[in-house]
């Protein structure tokens, strides 16, 4: 959105977390089929091939609008799928512009080597030499976390800030800026020293982007612009939508196909806030494949190297790139309030490949993982998903099933119901329709997963289990 589990048990597909609307952009998980092996067959692949593993995912109402983009050595080829709403019966294209959410993290860290490239920076910069007031609040803070620590989720920051209060929580990023970003750093203790473990940090990343504009008296989005994305000629590729690219962004959708809101973004824009086409993430994934002469080519390779050894359940780390357990394979995953994105790419296969989708579904990182497996060689099968046989039922019964049910300490469900429909939010997770076999079983849609609820005679639910991947994980529910 990017395992750390939280543990897990967590429902291993949802790959991005938002914990709500109002506190998370994307994040990332790692993705649902590593421990990987490594992946030595020579690419095959062809544009039938992923048709048959994209299309499922369209004719199972599991995504609307879906655009793929596949670099293989000199090759380069897009894809796409589904209708870009209900309202607009229309595929995309390789025009069409996407939110990639937490995927801005690998540029946020590419710009991060491009500063130590040309001196503006250094890896080991710490954060309070450039952000003055930290130093004066918060010395121990200031001196112990340096750049490098927030480019590989080490800081010890928490994944979010606690002082977000949004105008518009459906828009939940807008009006957060620079001041309240060193307003929360400056008085904030991390429960960890900086290296003492890997834990994904939106805030962190967002730090970073925030630190290198203001190390080079800039903006976040003129660095992005001056060193990535004029060079590699990324036209469509801004924070910023102009007019005419308006009426190319594919609408929003939630993880229940229904519209949502886009999001924008202020000072976490290095976490979150980029969007791009299929077209422009081609120039992409060939320059981290093939880096070009210069500074811009020398960033990308500094990004590329691992920084960071796998620390417990958390891959290694690049600068922004998570690294696969094949010790090759560099990706990234992202999720906003109605996208999700994934890429992945592989200099072991001179190929990668990025998904851009308009529904926010975890579901998109097998479909990109099976993509790249398949180039590797390895024989993957196209997904089967059956329809669920739905049961009605009653209202006043549904609202009995609503609460906060605990898992482990560090993992809960919240249930929510809205009439006859039934809302789960998992921990770090986004909230996802479930949809009834019977009176006390819920199947999810967008995850191979199952929920079974403990319903008396009289009164609400006393626990529910979640039932995912052969294991059964019983919940009580938290008394408030």
């Amino acid at each position: 959105m990017i395992r750390r589990f939280i543990p897990s048990i967590v429902l291993v597909l949802l790959m991005t977390a938002t914990a709500t609307r109002a506190q998370e952009p994307a994040t990332t998980p790692l993705p649902a089929t590593t421990p990987q092996p490594a992946i030595t067959k020579q690419p095959a692949i062809t544009p039938q091939k992923v048709d048959a593993l994209v299309q499922p995912y369209v004719e199972g109402e599991i995504v609307n609008a879906v655009s793929v983009a596949i670099v293989i050595g000199d090759q380069a080829w897009t894809r796409h799928y589904g209708n870009l709403s209900g309202d607009v019966p229309r595929k995309p294209d390789d025009s069409t512009i996407y939110e990639i959410g937490s995927m801005s993290k690998v540029f946020t860290g590419i710009l991060l080597a491009h500063a130590v490239e040309n001196g503006a920076a250094r890896l080991d910069q710490p954060i309070g030499s450039i952000i003055e007031p930290l130093q004066e609040a918060n010395e121990e803070v200031g001196n112990s976390i340096q750049l490098w620590h927030l480019a590989t989720h080490s800081s010890g920051l928490p994944r979010m800030p606690n002082n977000m209060n949004p105008a518009n929580p459906a828009n939940p990023y807008a009006d957060y800026d620079r001041k309240q970003m060193i307003a929360f750093v400056s008085g904030v203790q991390p429960k960890r020293k900086p290296e003492e473990a890997v834990e994904y940090s939106n805030f962190g990343a967002a730090l970073l982007g925030e630190s290198l504009a203001m190390s080079q008296q800039s903006s976040y989005e003129n660095l992005l612009d001056e060193r990535i994305l004029r060079p590699l000629q990324m036209s469509d590729t801004t924070l910023k939508l102009t007019s005419e690219q308006k009426q190319r962004l594919a609408p929003p959708h939630n993880a229940d196909l229904q519209l949502d809101t886009s999001w924008d973004f202020d000072a976490f824009a290095g976490a979150g806030g980029i969007r791009s086409t299929a077209e422009d993430m081609i120039r992409f994934i060939n320059a981290n494949l093939n880096p070009p002469e210069g500074p811009l080519g020398k960033a990308i390779d500094l990004a590329w190297q691992q920084h960071l050894p796998p620390k417990a359940d958390a891959f290694a780390m690049g600068l922004g790139w998570h690294i696969a357990r094949d010790g090759s394979t560099r990706w990234h995953n992202g999720q906003t309030g109605g996208y999700h994105s994934m890429m992945l790419v592989s200099r072991q296969l001179n190929a990668g490949v990025a998904v851009l989708c308009n529904t926010a579904s975890g579901m998109v990182d097998p479909m990109a993982e099976s993509i790249i497996q398949t180039i590797g060689g390895m024989d993957v099968k196209p997904p089967d998903f059956k329809q669920i046989e739905q049961h009605d039922v009653p209202a006043e019964k549904v609202a009995r099933l609503e609460g906060r049910y605990q898992i482990v300490p560090a993992f809960i469900l919240t249930v929510r119901a809205e009439k006859e429909k039934l809302f789960v939010q998992a921990t770090a997770q986004p909230e996802l329709r479930v949809y009834p076999t019977s009176d006390t079983k819920w199947k999810y849609r967008a995850v191979e997963a199952e929920l079974s609820f403990e319903l008396p005679d009289e009164g609400n639910a006393t626990s529910v289990t979640l039932h995912q991947g052969g294991r059964d994980m019983r919940a009580p529910r938290i008394e408030e």
